[in-house]
């Protein structure tokens, strides 16, 4: 087990080890899913003022994508910077920055985001997750590749046992890729719409990690052990909540 453990006075450590949550990396066959850094701001920024929605509705909670891409900087790094301290064990947030991946392992285009969060974590077990994407990037299935490879880190890496996620109704897209990868729907949820002049419904989905449904392909997953023991996710209180739940 990799152990979290900084030196005193010591300023060779590069910044994966004073913060692990740096350093975890998900590569797929086209993607690369990592920490989003302060460093990719401009292409956050970039991507998010592109334009996103396709559908001609908004699907996101708060219309935040049609702002102007001076307010989208002022709003959405603000928002990516209020996320940092939540880091486990119990509740964690992360938000993962997409991107394309080139033929030779790095890092191309950032594409969008790919966040995953947790609570009441060490006992439910429990990921939830939002999404979005570019929209020259959508209908490629960029969108249904980076869902599964967070779900196969979650599930694989990271002691998952469910995940739940979340569409309006009418979004066919964000519905296709739950369901396409085993998410059944569990109820409904009566929310107003992004500008929130009217009401919505919206879809919740579930799934345990025995009904995911797999792609052919697999993950790499680099800088896990350390973030689970940043996390206090141990070896140990994994295997004894897996004991607890089997018993």
């Amino acid at each position: 087990m990799t152990e979290f453990r900084v030196n005193r006075d010591d300023p060779t450590h590069t910044l994966e080890d004073v913060w692990p949550p740096f350093g975890l990396r998900i590569e797929s066959q086209r993607l690369v899913l990592r920490q989003v850094r302060e460093t990719d701001f401009p292409a956050y920024i970039a991507a998010a003022s592109s334009g996103i929605m396709t559908t001609g509705r908004n699907s996101f909670a708060s219309p935040w994508d049609e702002n102007s891409p001076e307010d989208i900087a002022k709003n959405s790094l603000t928002w990516l910077w209020s996320k940092r301290p939540a880091i486990g064990p119990n509740s964690w947030y992360l938000m993962l920055a997409v991107f394309v991946r080139n033929e030779d392992g790095s890092e191309g285009q950032l594409i969008g985001m790919q966040d995953v969060w947790a609570e009441k974590y060490q006992v439910l077990r429990t990921v939830n997750s939002g999404s979005w994407l570019r929209a020259d990037a959508q209908g490629k299935g960029y969108g249904k590749e980076q869902r599964a490879a967070m779900l196969m880190w979650a599930f694989d890496h990271f002691g998952a046992e469910f995940a739940e996620s979340g569409a309006f109704d009418w979004n066919e897209p964000s519905k296709r890729v739950s369901e396409t990868l085993g998410y059944f729907q569990c109820g409904t949820h009566r929310v107003t719409d992004a500008h929130g002049k009217q009401a919505e419904w919206e879809i919740q989905y579930r799934m345990s990690k025995n009904d995911f449904l797999r792609p052919t392909w697999t993950v790499k997953v680099l800088g896990n052990e350390l973030l689970r023991d940043f996390m206090l996710l141990s070896d140990e209180n994994l295997s004894e909540h897996d004991a607890a739940t089997t018993s």
